[in-house]
Protein backbone atom coordinates (compact mmCIF):
# COMPACT_ATOMS: atom_id res chain seq x y z
CA UNK A 1 0.00 0.00 0.00
CA UNK A 2 1.44 2.89 -1.22
CA UNK A 3 1.98 5.46 2.03
CA UNK A 4 2.54 9.58 2.03
CA UNK A 5 5.84 10.93 2.45
CA UNK A 6 5.78 13.17 5.82
CA UNK A 7 8.76 15.22 5.49
CA UNK A 8 11.36 16.10 8.60
CA UNK A 9 14.15 18.27 7.55
CA UNK A 10 17.43 17.98 9.61
CA UNK A 11 19.38 20.49 7.53
CA UNK A 12 22.86 19.76 7.26
CA UNK A 13 22.72 17.86 10.53
CA UNK A 14 25.71 15.75 11.54
CA UNK A 15 27.63 16.75 8.57
CA UNK A 16 31.27 15.90 9.12
CA UNK A 17 32.27 18.56 5.72
CA UNK A 18 30.95 21.54 4.08
CA UNK A 19 29.92 20.63 0.64
CA UNK A 20 30.78 23.54 -1.88
CA UNK A 21 27.21 23.53 -2.82
CA UNK A 22 25.28 22.92 -0.41
CA UNK A 23 23.32 25.09 2.30
CA UNK A 24 20.29 23.11 3.28
CA UNK A 25 18.68 25.24 5.33
CA UNK A 26 18.18 27.57 2.33
CA UNK A 27 17.11 24.57 0.24
CA UNK A 28 14.52 23.16 2.64
CA UNK A 29 13.37 25.92 4.29
CA UNK A 30 13.84 24.73 8.03
CA UNK A 31 15.16 27.28 10.08
CA UNK A 32 14.79 25.70 13.43
CA UNK A 33 17.60 24.26 15.25
CA UNK A 34 17.34 20.04 15.43
CA UNK A 35 15.33 18.90 18.66
CA UNK A 36 13.10 16.59 19.61
CA UNK A 37 10.35 19.33 20.93
CA UNK A 38 10.59 20.23 17.21
CA UNK A 39 10.35 17.30 15.53
CA UNK A 40 7.13 15.73 17.54
CA UNK A 41 5.36 19.04 16.93
CA UNK A 42 6.03 18.97 13.37
CA UNK A 43 5.21 15.51 13.36
CA UNK A 44 1.87 15.78 15.02
CA UNK A 45 1.07 18.86 12.94
CA UNK A 46 2.36 16.61 9.51
CA UNK A 47 -0.24 14.16 10.53
CA UNK A 48 -3.37 15.94 10.44
CA UNK A 49 -3.29 16.37 6.62
CA UNK A 50 -5.02 13.76 4.93
CA UNK A 51 -5.90 12.19 8.69
CA UNK A 52 -6.52 8.66 7.49
CA UNK A 53 -3.63 7.76 5.38
CA UNK A 54 -0.69 5.43 6.29
CA UNK A 55 2.62 7.41 6.57
CA UNK A 56 6.37 7.08 6.15
CA UNK A 57 8.15 9.70 7.89
CA UNK A 58 11.39 10.87 6.22
CA UNK A 59 14.30 12.70 7.72
CA UNK A 60 15.24 14.67 4.98
CA UNK A 61 18.28 16.89 4.76
CA UNK A 62 21.08 15.91 6.87
CA UNK A 63 23.40 12.93 7.39
CA UNK A 64 21.61 10.98 9.58
CA UNK A 65 23.77 7.96 10.34
CA UNK A 66 26.39 10.37 11.40
CA UNK A 67 24.13 11.55 14.61
CA UNK A 68 25.38 10.18 17.59
CA UNK A 69 24.05 6.76 18.00
CA UNK A 70 21.87 7.52 21.11
CA UNK A 71 20.37 10.31 19.46
CA UNK A 72 19.57 8.51 16.01
CA UNK A 73 17.84 5.90 18.61
CA UNK A 74 15.71 8.42 20.12
CA UNK A 75 14.31 9.90 16.78
CA UNK A 76 13.59 6.98 15.23
CA UNK A 77 12.17 5.45 18.83
CA UNK A 78 9.63 9.21 18.31
CA UNK A 79 9.01 8.45 14.67
CA UNK A 80 7.64 4.70 15.75
CA UNK A 81 5.59 6.45 18.81
CA UNK A 82 3.19 7.39 16.18
CA UNK A 83 0.39 4.92 15.15
CA UNK A 84 0.12 5.87 11.71
CA UNK A 85 3.77 6.16 10.94
CA UNK A 86 4.83 2.89 9.41
CA UNK A 87 8.05 3.19 8.31
CA UNK A 88 10.75 5.59 8.30
CA UNK A 89 13.42 7.09 5.31
CA UNK A 90 16.53 8.56 6.03
CA UNK A 91 19.15 10.20 3.94
CA UNK A 92 22.70 10.23 4.47
CA UNK A 93 26.48 10.43 2.90
CA UNK A 94 27.79 6.91 1.91
CA UNK A 95 30.67 7.18 4.04
CA UNK A 96 28.37 6.65 6.91
CA UNK A 97 27.44 3.71 6.38
CA UNK A 98 28.64 0.10 7.96
CA UNK A 99 27.18 -2.67 9.54
CA UNK A 100 26.84 -1.43 12.98
CA UNK A 101 24.32 1.69 11.43
CA UNK A 102 22.26 -0.46 9.39
CA UNK A 103 21.29 -2.73 12.16
CA UNK A 104 20.31 -0.19 13.91
CA UNK A 105 18.18 0.96 11.10
CA UNK A 106 16.87 -2.19 10.56
CA UNK A 107 16.02 -2.46 14.34
CA UNK A 108 13.90 0.81 13.68
CA UNK A 109 11.39 0.16 11.02
CA UNK A 110 13.62 1.66 8.61
CA UNK A 111 12.30 0.92 5.10
CA UNK A 112 14.50 3.55 2.62
CA UNK A 113 17.79 4.54 2.85
CA UNK A 114 18.92 7.34 0.27
CA UNK A 115 22.67 8.11 -0.63
CA UNK A 116 23.76 11.35 -1.53
CA UNK A 117 26.10 10.38 -4.73
CA UNK A 118 26.75 13.38 -6.73
CA UNK A 119 29.26 12.17 -9.06
CA UNK A 120 31.07 8.81 -8.94
CA UNK A 121 34.21 10.75 -9.87
CA UNK A 122 36.71 11.22 -7.00
CA UNK A 123 38.19 14.34 -8.75
CA UNK A 124 34.82 15.77 -8.70
CA UNK A 125 34.44 14.96 -5.54
CA UNK A 126 37.08 16.36 -4.24
CA UNK A 127 36.54 19.60 -5.91
CA UNK A 128 33.26 19.79 -3.85
CA UNK A 129 34.92 18.82 -0.73
CA UNK A 130 32.28 15.85 -0.17
CA UNK A 131 35.22 13.79 1.99
CA UNK A 132 34.35 10.27 0.88
CA UNK A 133 35.20 8.32 -2.85
CA UNK A 134 33.04 6.77 -5.18
CA UNK A 135 34.63 3.83 -3.59
CA UNK A 136 32.52 4.67 -0.21
CA UNK A 137 29.40 4.97 -2.20
CA UNK A 138 30.33 1.47 -4.04
CA UNK A 139 30.75 -0.22 -0.55
CA UNK A 140 27.39 1.46 0.79
CA UNK A 141 25.37 0.68 -1.90
CA UNK A 142 26.34 -2.61 -1.73
CA UNK A 143 25.48 -3.24 2.02
CA UNK A 144 22.01 -1.38 1.88
CA UNK A 145 21.28 -3.56 -1.06
CA UNK A 146 22.58 -6.76 1.34
CA UNK A 147 20.45 -5.66 4.45
CA UNK A 148 17.44 -5.68 2.41
CA UNK A 149 16.67 -1.33 2.42
CA UNK A 150 15.32 0.11 -0.09
CA UNK A 151 17.83 1.68 -1.89
CA UNK A 152 17.72 5.80 -3.12
CA UNK A 153 20.55 7.88 -4.85
CA UNK A 154 20.52 11.30 -6.12
CA UNK A 155 23.38 12.50 -8.59
CA UNK A 156 23.93 16.21 -9.26
CA UNK A 157 25.05 17.35 -12.80
CA UNK A 158 27.24 20.29 -13.96
CA UNK A 159 29.60 20.18 -10.35
CA UNK A 160 33.31 21.24 -10.63
CA UNK A 161 35.34 19.03 -12.64
CA UNK A 162 32.29 17.43 -13.83
CA UNK A 163 31.67 16.43 -17.89
CA UNK A 164 28.94 15.54 -19.76
CA UNK A 165 30.71 12.14 -19.86
CA UNK A 166 31.19 11.76 -16.25
CA UNK A 167 27.72 13.18 -15.46
CA UNK A 168 26.55 10.39 -17.34
CA UNK A 169 28.69 7.09 -17.07
CA UNK A 170 27.87 8.47 -13.27
CA UNK A 171 24.04 6.84 -13.86
CA UNK A 172 25.64 3.59 -15.74
CA UNK A 173 27.45 3.10 -12.66
CA UNK A 174 24.85 3.63 -10.65
CA UNK A 175 22.33 1.38 -12.24
CA UNK A 176 24.62 -1.56 -12.03
CA UNK A 177 23.68 -1.58 -8.29
CA UNK A 178 19.98 -2.19 -8.90
CA UNK A 179 18.81 1.49 -7.07
CA UNK A 180 15.22 1.29 -6.50
CA UNK A 181 14.64 5.16 -6.57
CA UNK A 182 16.47 8.42 -7.68
CA UNK A 183 16.60 11.99 -7.72
CA UNK A 184 18.62 14.45 -10.16
CA UNK A 185 19.96 17.86 -9.59
CA UNK A 186 21.29 20.02 -11.60
CA UNK A 187 24.07 22.40 -10.32
CA UNK A 188 22.82 25.54 -8.51
CA UNK A 189 24.78 28.59 -6.90
CA UNK A 190 23.25 29.11 -4.01
CA UNK A 191 23.66 31.81 -1.62
CA UNK A 192 26.13 31.38 1.31
CA UNK A 193 27.86 28.68 -0.40
CA UNK A 194 31.57 28.31 -1.17
CA UNK A 195 30.22 27.93 -4.78
CA UNK A 196 28.79 31.16 -4.52
CA UNK A 197 32.01 32.50 -4.01
CA UNK A 198 33.47 30.43 -6.58
CA UNK A 199 31.14 31.36 -9.28
CA UNK A 200 31.52 35.47 -8.15
CA UNK A 201 35.57 35.06 -8.71
CA UNK A 202 34.86 33.60 -12.57
CA UNK A 203 36.24 29.97 -11.60
CA UNK A 204 32.86 28.32 -12.06
CA UNK A 205 30.74 28.22 -14.57
CA UNK A 206 27.38 26.88 -14.24
CA UNK A 207 24.87 24.60 -16.76
CA UNK A 208 22.73 26.70 -19.15
CA UNK A 209 18.84 25.89 -18.77
CA UNK A 210 19.06 23.76 -21.93
CA UNK A 211 22.68 22.07 -21.24
CA UNK A 212 20.82 20.81 -17.86
CA UNK A 213 17.91 19.89 -19.66
CA UNK A 214 19.65 17.76 -22.37
CA UNK A 215 22.27 15.95 -20.00
CA UNK A 216 19.21 15.69 -16.96
CA UNK A 217 16.93 14.11 -19.88
CA UNK A 218 19.86 11.45 -21.14
CA UNK A 219 20.64 10.33 -17.04
CA UNK A 220 17.04 10.27 -16.51
CA UNK A 221 16.60 8.15 -19.62
CA UNK A 222 19.43 5.71 -18.65
CA UNK A 223 17.46 5.03 -14.76
CA UNK A 224 13.94 4.64 -16.17
CA UNK A 225 15.79 1.94 -18.53
CA UNK A 226 16.94 0.21 -16.16
CA UNK A 227 14.19 0.06 -14.12
CA UNK A 228 14.55 2.62 -11.45
CA UNK A 229 11.86 5.06 -10.38
CA UNK A 230 13.22 8.52 -10.55
CA UNK A 231 10.90 10.50 -7.68
CA UNK A 232 12.29 14.02 -8.51
CA UNK A 233 14.42 16.37 -10.82
CA UNK A 234 15.51 19.15 -9.85
CA UNK A 235 14.88 21.50 -6.77
CA UNK A 236 11.71 22.13 -5.62
CA UNK A 237 10.80 26.00 -5.80
CA UNK A 238 10.34 27.84 -2.56
CA UNK A 239 10.39 31.47 -1.62
CA UNK A 240 14.18 30.87 -1.09
CA UNK A 241 15.06 28.47 -4.19
CA UNK A 242 13.91 31.18 -6.68
CA UNK A 243 15.44 33.71 -9.14
CA UNK A 244 15.54 37.10 -7.17
CA UNK A 245 16.14 35.06 -4.07
CA UNK A 246 18.94 32.80 -2.92
CA UNK A 247 19.63 31.24 -6.10
CA UNK A 248 22.10 33.21 -7.77
CA UNK A 249 22.84 31.39 -10.57
CA UNK A 250 22.30 28.39 -12.45
CA UNK A 251 19.59 26.02 -14.78
CA UNK A 252 16.75 26.99 -12.13
CA UNK A 253 13.22 26.52 -13.52
CA UNK A 254 10.31 25.87 -11.33
CA UNK A 255 8.93 23.06 -13.82
CA UNK A 256 12.65 21.75 -14.65
CA UNK A 257 11.19 18.34 -14.39
CA UNK A 258 8.80 18.75 -17.24
CA UNK A 259 11.26 20.54 -18.92
CA UNK A 260 13.10 17.15 -19.36
CA UNK A 261 10.26 14.91 -19.72
CA UNK A 262 9.45 17.39 -22.74
CA UNK A 263 13.05 16.58 -23.71
CA UNK A 264 12.84 12.91 -23.42
CA UNK A 265 9.44 12.63 -25.54
CA UNK A 266 10.77 14.49 -28.27
CA UNK A 267 13.93 12.57 -28.57
CA UNK A 268 11.64 9.27 -28.69
CA UNK A 269 9.37 10.75 -30.96
CA UNK A 270 12.15 11.73 -33.52
CA UNK A 271 13.83 8.56 -33.32
CA UNK A 272 10.45 7.07 -34.08
CA UNK A 273 9.64 9.12 -36.86
CA UNK A 274 12.91 10.35 -38.52
CA UNK A 275 13.79 9.58 -42.00
CA UNK A 276 10.36 9.85 -43.87
CA UNK A 277 7.94 12.78 -45.35
CA UNK A 278 4.87 12.93 -43.93
CA UNK A 279 1.62 15.14 -45.17
CA UNK A 280 -0.31 14.69 -41.80
CA UNK A 281 0.93 13.16 -38.21
CA UNK A 282 -1.31 12.97 -35.23
CA UNK A 283 -0.64 12.62 -32.30
CA UNK A 284 -3.04 10.87 -29.37
CA UNK A 285 -2.46 11.67 -25.83
CA UNK A 286 -3.76 11.33 -22.38
CA UNK A 287 -4.58 14.66 -20.73
CA UNK A 288 -2.11 14.07 -17.76
CA UNK A 289 0.70 14.17 -20.84
CA UNK A 290 -0.20 16.59 -22.55
CA UNK A 291 1.93 19.70 -21.62
CA UNK A 292 4.84 17.46 -22.17
CA UNK A 293 4.71 16.15 -25.75
CA UNK A 294 3.98 19.53 -26.70
CA UNK A 295 6.50 21.42 -24.62
CA UNK A 296 6.71 24.67 -22.61
CA UNK A 297 5.19 27.61 -25.14
CA UNK A 298 4.43 24.65 -27.18
CA UNK A 299 8.65 24.66 -27.74
CA UNK A 300 8.04 20.49 -28.98
CA UNK A 301 5.28 21.56 -31.37
CA UNK A 302 7.83 24.31 -33.34
CA UNK A 303 10.99 21.48 -33.92
CA UNK A 304 8.68 19.12 -35.05
CA UNK A 305 7.06 21.49 -37.22
CA UNK A 306 10.92 22.60 -38.20
CA UNK A 307 12.03 18.64 -39.02
CA UNK A 308 8.86 17.48 -40.59
CA UNK A 309 8.20 20.57 -42.36
CA UNK A 310 5.69 19.49 -44.95
CA UNK A 311 3.12 17.44 -42.28
CA UNK A 312 0.17 19.02 -40.50
CA UNK A 313 0.48 18.31 -36.78
CA UNK A 314 -2.19 18.09 -34.90
CA UNK A 315 -2.44 16.77 -30.83
CA UNK A 316 -5.76 15.03 -29.47
CA UNK A 317 -6.24 14.43 -26.30
CA UNK A 318 -7.36 10.19 -25.89
CA UNK A 319 -8.11 7.42 -23.58
CA UNK A 320 -4.73 6.19 -24.90
CA UNK A 321 -2.68 4.81 -21.32
CA UNK A 322 -1.12 7.37 -19.47
CA UNK A 323 2.28 5.24 -20.27
CA UNK A 324 1.94 5.99 -23.96
CA UNK A 325 1.71 8.37 -27.01
CA UNK A 326 0.02 6.61 -30.02
CA UNK A 327 0.98 8.37 -33.61
CA UNK A 328 -1.00 8.19 -36.65
CA UNK A 329 0.41 9.31 -39.68
CA UNK A 330 -1.33 8.73 -43.72
CA UNK A 331 1.17 5.96 -43.79
CA UNK A 332 1.03 3.86 -40.42
CA UNK A 333 -0.05 3.86 -36.83
CA UNK A 334 3.00 3.62 -33.83
CA UNK A 335 3.16 3.68 -29.96
CA UNK A 336 5.80 5.56 -28.20
CA UNK A 337 6.71 4.65 -24.79
CA UNK A 338 6.77 7.30 -22.77
CA UNK A 339 6.38 5.23 -18.87
CA UNK A 340 8.32 6.30 -16.26
CA UNK A 341 8.05 9.85 -16.49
Amino acid sequence: MKQRILPIFIPQYACPFNCIFCNQKTISGEKEEVSLDRIKRQIEQGLKINSDEDVELAYYGGNFTAIDMTFQERLLELANSFERIKSIRISTRPDCIDDERLRLLKLYNVRTIELGIQSMFDDVLNACARGHTAQHSKNAMEMIKKFGFLLGVQVMVGLPKSTPEKDIETAKILTSFSPDIARIYPTLVIEGTYLAKMYQRGEYEPLSLNEAVERCSQIKSIFIEKGVNVIRVGLQPTEEINYNAKVLAGPFHPSFGELVDSEIIFRKVVERLHGKKYSKILFMVHPKNYSKLVGQKKSNITRFKQLFSHAEIEVLYSSEQVGRIKIITESNETVVDISGL
